[in-house]
């Protein structure tokens, strides 16, 4: 692995461990003047942040319960992103330990820093609820999810403990008080109404970058929505006919290639060869898109953008193992003319009609989760807070008992192939919500609002 700072002379203040970064392994060097990110599978340098472009460094828990650090920087154009440093499980706490040093470097770096808000031992209570609950099987591997530390309950050996002394008499005025009290609770939680769901943390981030509002647009699946004029730009130069329904991404590359379209919580992880059309299911909103070449061929990858038929961005590397690194803004998406789909696979329906298991249709009415992996898969889909644990494999669809509010599904595989894992939310038959993942033992996550 290349070691940073090597050719501008800055010398390494501190070098973590093992890091995701959007579902790649990922090692951060810190440096004398900026903090470097260096790819585990390439080994080198991906991105590099001077410290003085970064606004504010917090530290944080995901919803796996893992410590984080969550970077906002600006870019030489003037806008800003953001990162999301995953620090996976080490033993004996030192990957909460290794967080807080990395914060500890960025604020003696001049950097704003947020200290995590998390009590300290939620790590360690985390852990205990789960061996309590029986979700954790002592075979497996060391990583995510984390190992719990051992616990040693009941007094210590040897202490003396003091007799405890007998629980006073309540008084039945008090009792009566509480009782009154609690049924006076009671009746104005039943006769006061039930507020509006708000919008999510990320959903409102997606509005931000996106200038609309956050609230998610229902692509309807058997017919995408129609705009009498389609979007102005220029007709691609290439043979064969491009899809007319909707906003679609064209990957070119004659070798291997790997990485990952994302919009407006939606992603879709691309590990594929030749030409792949992938279908995005989002509107009004920016396109992600993270492409690299799997071998050192001087070949062309073209990562191409097309709205209605029409093209609207195109990305492009001749670098030996180069990526395409794209953020493109699309307006509605629009039914062009030629509405002509691709015989190749796309992310949206990733198998083919008349091969593998037959799907399971949609009912028109109510809010549904399907889920789609050929293998075993567990996690929970909670609707308005209200938790529902699922176990299965297949295709398999779940009824939410609700007209409206929020939905969150946390779904893993429980092996280790490359196969997609699917979760899809629809309301009355439309198609709202979309998250997937090929990673093996990979988590597919949704949070949406129907």
């Amino acid at each position: 692995m290349d070691t940073p700072g090597s050719e501008s002379g800055d010398a390494v203040i501190h070098r973590t461990q093992r890091l995701i970064i959007n579902g790649i392994g990922y090692e951060a060097v810190f440096l004398e003047g900026q903090l470097t990110l260096v790819c585990e599978d390439a080994g080198k340098p991906r991105l590099e942040i001077p410290y003085q472009d970064i606004t504010l460094a917090s530290a944080e828990t995901n919803r796996l319960r893992e410590p984080v650090i969550r970077i906002t920087y600006g870019t030489s154009d003037g806008s800003m992103r953001g990162i999301e440093l995953i620090f996976i499980f080490l033993a004996a706490g030192r990957n909460i330990q290794n967080r807080d040093r990395c914060l500890t470097v960025l604020e003696k770096q001049g950097v704003a820093v947020q200290a995590d808000p998390t009590p300290a031992d939620y790590y360690s209570r985390a852990k205990r609820e789960r061996m309590d609950a029986g979700t954790l099987d002592s075979d497996a591997p060391t990583g995510r999810p984390a190992v719990p530390e051992w616990t040693v309950y009941g007094p210590a050996q040897g202490t003396r403990q003091a007799i405890p002394d007998e629980p006073k008499p309540i008084s039945p005025a008090f009792t009566l008080l509480a009782i009154v009290l609690l049924m006076a609770i009671l009746v104005l939680a039943m006769v006061s109404p039930i507020p509006e769901p708000g919008l999510q943390p990320w959903e409102k981030a997606a509005a931000a970058k996106a200038g609309v509002t956050a609230a998610p647009t229902p692509v309807n699946v058997p017919t995408p929505a129609a705009t009498p004029a389609p979007v102005p730009g220029e007709k691609p130069p290439l043979s064969g006919t491009v899809p007319g329904n909707g906003i679609w991404v064209k990957i070119s590359y004659p070798g291997q290639y790997s990485g990952f379209l994302s919009a407006s919580g939606w992603r879709s992880d691309v590990n594929s060869s030749g030409t792949q059309w992938y279908q995005l299911p989002v509107q009004n909103t920016v396109i992600d898109g993270f492409i690299e070449k799997g071998d050192g061929s001087m070949e062309r990858l073209e990562v191409a953008t097309y709205n209605g038929g029409v093209l609207i961005a195109r990305h492009e590397t001749t670098t030996p193992r180069g990526i395409v690194e794209m953020h493109v803004s699309v307006g509605p998406a629009v039914a062009g003319p030629d509405a002509t789909v691709p015989a190749t696979p796309v992310a949206a329906e990733p198998t083919p009609p008349g091969e593998g298991p037959v799907r399971l249709a949609i009912p028109d009415n109510g809010v549904w989760v399907q889920v789609r992996y050929p293998g075993n898969y567990t996690g929970t889909i909670s609707s308005n807070g209200q938790v529902r644990s699922v176990e299965g494999a297949g295709d398999q669809i779940y009824q939410m008992v609700m007209k409206s509010g929020t939905i969150d599904g946390i779904l893993e595989k429980e092996d280790g192939s490359r196969d997609l894992l699917e979760v899809l939310v629809y309301k009355d038959g439309v198609l709202t919500a979309l998250a997937n993942t090929t990673v093996p033992r990979g988590i597919a996550e949704v949070h949406t609002t129907v």
